[in-house]
């Protein structure tokens, strides 16, 4: 009895809390627009996380990119060393706020913020024997808004549901001196003109129905333009790409991107725009004939994060999810 009072009297303060604040949902729509975005496979930011350090030999192929037996790239270095490093995300809180006028659609803005440790780790590329190593802990936070509309469902005992029909770019990190401005998708591989370009700065709500689509199998070039402020360290660039894609941690590939142009005298110019050939990856779908969302997590890490136990962790991500298919689906831009 008494856990039944206690049950009723959160329930009633919940609602006497959302008329205070001018709220216009009430508490089955709270719960029902909750359980669309935790069941959404199109929100989460699961596949950021590494799981700390992978195995040198990388013996386990948890995702089949196609080309490649390794899950994760190790970090390329120009001596003697193999670098390794990986996040382990310890700690997750997450903050949604709706805003909703008539109540029949609602905006949602998630914030979420995850620390954990990243590891690192240097090898000799003969013996395979450890160099150095050192950890440091982070934090990361990153937004990104959804578009959820009320739809009658005569399957539910109240006779509808709420369903996210639209998300934004999501973008976030650790401190503010790195960003990923924009990232640029070609297909075919060799095209002069991008089919999708992402824009961090670009906050409008995109439907579902107008997400990037790939073919599985498709060949894709990837250029991913960013920003340092301050280069803590003298190599390179000052920072390092790469590419999560994936589910979850359980289900996910890391790719290094590279940057620098090629004079004819071999010398090389780098210029903060980051690039890598792809093909999207056979794990990525199934045999059947429906799209599958998958997720494209763009990350760039200061070298001085990377390779300096004594630096503060700096990072940025832009993140967006994409529709990939089997060939003879919904071809690409058109409703499913």
């Amino acid at each position: 009895m008494m856990k039944k009072l206690l049950t009723l009297l959160l329930v009633t303060l919940f609602v006497v809390s959302c008329e205070d604040n001018g709220m216009n949902y009430s508490h089955a729509d709270y719960l029902k627009m909750m359980a669309a975005i935790n069941q959404d496979e199109m929100i989460g930011l699961d596949a950021i996380d590494d799981d700390g350090l992978q195995d040198e030999d990388y013996d386990e192929t948890l995702y089949d990119m196609d080309f490649t037996s390794s899950r994760i790239d190790p970090f390329p270095t120009d001596g003697s060393a193999v670098f390794r490093f990986g996040r382990k995300v310890e700690d997750r809180t997450r903050d949604i706020q709706f805003d909703c006028t008539d109540c029949d659609v609602a905006i949602a803005t998630i914030t979420q913020t995850q620390s954990g440790t990243f590891y690192a780790k240097a090898y000799n590329k003969e013996s395979h024997e450890e160099i150095d190593s050192f950890e440091k802990a982070f934090s990361e936070t990153f937004v990104k808004r959804a578009r959820l509309e009320k739809k009658d469902n005569a399957e539910n005992p109240d006779g509808y549901v709420w369903r996210i029909t639209a998300v934004s770019i999501g973008t976030g990190g650790a401190g503010s001196k790195l960003s990923v401005d924009e990232v640029r998708i070609y297909t075919p591989m060799d095209s002069d003109e991008a089919v999708y370009t992402l824009n961090a700065s670009d906050a409008s709500l995109i439907d579902k129905e107008s997400m990037p689509k790939l073919a599985i199998g498709e060949s894709f070039r990837i250029e991913v333009s960013v920003s340092n402020s301050d280069p803590i360290l003298d190599f390179r660039s000052g920072e390092a790409v790469n590419l999560h894609i994936g589910k979850h941690k359980k289900h996910k590939a890391r790719r290094g991107l590279r940057d620098g142009v090629q004079a004819d005298d071999g010398t090389i110019t780098y210029d903060n725009v980051f690039v890598r050939r792809l093909k999207v990856p056979k794990g990525a779908g199934s045999d059947s004939k429906h799209r599958r969302p998958l997720k494209m997590y763009f990350s760039v890490l200061d070298f001085g994060t990377m390779l300096d136990s004594d630096v503060d962790y700096y990072s940025s991500v832009l993140a967006f999810p994409f529709h990939v298919y089997n060939e003879g689906d919904t071809p690409r831009g058109t409703d499913g």
